[in-house]
This record gives C-alpha cells, structure tokens and sequence, in this order.
C-alpha cells in the first residue's frame, strides 16, 4: 500500500481485496469484466488514488456481491472523498469494521490500556464478562460478539505473520475482578502464556509509578510496512464513538507517550513476575 495512505482509503483498498478475494475473482477477470483498463484496477487496490467515483464502488461491489451494509460504508467513503470531508473514520460500535480490518493489516501494534485487558489478549470468560455487564445488548447479541472478538484474534494472532505487539497494561486493569477470581485467574495466566511468543511483549504499568505520560489516555497504535509515522495510524476509543489521528505530529506524539509510559512500566521479566504473583 502506498505509504502515508489516510485511513478512510486504506480501509477502502482493504475491502475492496477482501471482497474480490471471497469472490474468487483475479484482477484480469476484474476489469474485462467491468471494461476497464488493468491499470485503473491496479491503481484502486494499491491505493494510488485521492478520489474515488461512487459508481466504480458500486460496480465492483455488485460484481463482488457485496453484502448491502458492506457496499453501503464503501460507497459512502467513495462520495465522501469527492467532497473534501475528512478522511478520518466516526463510528458507533463495540466492535468497528474499520478498526477491526485494519489492525489485521498491521505489523506492529503498540497498545496503552488502563481499566481492561487489551481486546487482543482477552480470554473467553472475560470477555463474555464484559458483554454480559455490557447496557444495551441481548443475550443473543452478547454471543455474537463474543464469536466476533474470538476470530479477531485468530485473524490477527494466528495468521502466517503476525504483528509485533507491545502492551502496556495498568495494573487497574489485572486487578479489576472481571467476572470474578476465577476468571481473572485464567485471564491472568493468559496473558503470561501469551507475553512468551516472540512477538509479544507485556508490560504492567504498576500503581507504584505515580504520573505517567499517558494518563488518563488509553490508545493505540497501528503501524503498516515498516512503521514510519508516514505509514501508520493512532486510535482513540471512547464509549460512544473513536476515531483515527493521522497527521506526523500526532503519530509522533503518541510514539513518544508510549516510548515514555514503557519506560514507567516494570520490564516485560518483571511485569510476568508481578502477573505470577498475583495468581500465587
């Protein structure tokens, strides 16, 4: 993907992948079929454009057989950027398509988390804790949810390369009791399990360190290619709604937070020694 891509359009060009992809489509049977020039298709799936026609969407998504909420989104990005609206993502959702998609792309993932465990490092229980306390939701919604946020961990940790993650976890968050000691037990020797992958590393941020840089922001940040703050993202989550910085003074900033708060952290030896002792 080209480098710096705004976030609406690398979102865009994921989807687009992904539904010719399921499709069983090639690109050559792509443009002869809709009558394009090879270059125009190539152009679109690399990301090589500032704007989109609505129309060109809307084709492949009828030729992809798009489901209609999927076409609807990739639609709407396309009349977005022919209209200088910004090309950061507002949502509402527990679990954002856009999030989701791109953090599967991502080669590093730096995450700062305060009251709960990092969603990609969350077991089962605790997470059908979380959902089952959630306002708002079924019985029914809750479990599809759950199946949801379980295969976003298989798309991302168990694929053929996964990204590099780097966690730093408040000490709130092990401690808070999410469903209950026997939970938090299990979640707790997960996160150990999971701290001794290669590509892996937990830190705990321990009530001990006082201020910190990133207090009272949790965030995180996504980094494509080789993790220049010209090819990666930040997001920010809030109850209601998240949204994405692109700009090299914030991506920087927020490296720099990071940097900052690991250094605060015990190490990922001690911060696996502080987790053994609490299930001890």
């Amino acid at each position: 993907m080209a480098t710096g891509m705004p976030v609406r359009r690398r979102y865009l060009v994921i989807q687009l992948r992904r539904l010719r992809s399921a499709a069983n489509l090639t690109q050559d049977e792509v443009w002869k079929d809709l009558g394009w020039s090879r270059a125009k298709l190539q152009r679109l799936e690399a990301g090589e454009f500032q704007r989109v026609k609505a129309g060109d969407i809307m084709a492949l998504c009828q030729l992809y057989d798009a489901p209609e909420d999927v076409a609807r989104e990739l639609i709407q990005i396309a009349r977005d950027s022919r209209t200088h609206k910004p090309w950061w993502l507002q949502y509402q959702d527990v679990l954002p398509g856009a999030f989701v998609g791109l953090e599967a792309e991502a080669t590093m993932i730096q995450e700062f988390n305060i009251g709960l465990v990092p969603g990609l490092l969350q077991t089962p229980d605790y997470i059908a804790a979380l959902l089952e306390s959630a306002v708002g939701s079924t019985k029914d919604q809750a479990e599809q949810r759950l199946k949801i946020r379980l295969e976003r961990q298989r798309n991302v940790l168990e694929c053929p390369e996964p990204p590099l993650l780097f966690a730093v976890v408040d000490e709130a968050a092990v401690r808070r009791q999410i469903g209950g000691a026997d939970v938090m037990r299990e979640q707790v020797r997960h996160l150990l399990h999971a701290g001794q992958r290669p590509n892996i590393e937990i830190q705990v941020l321990p009530f001990a360190s006082g201020a910190h840089a990133a207090a009272g922001l949790p965030f995180t940040i996504l980094s494509f290619g080789d993790g220049h703050s010209a090819d990666s993202v930040v997001f920010l989550e809030s109850r209601s709604d998240g949204f994405y910085l692109e700009s090299k003074d914030e991506i920087d900033r927020h490296r720099l937070v990071f940097s900052r708060t690991q250094g605060s952290a015990l190490s990922v030896q001690e911060s696996a020694d502080f987790l053994e002792g609490l299930i001890s």
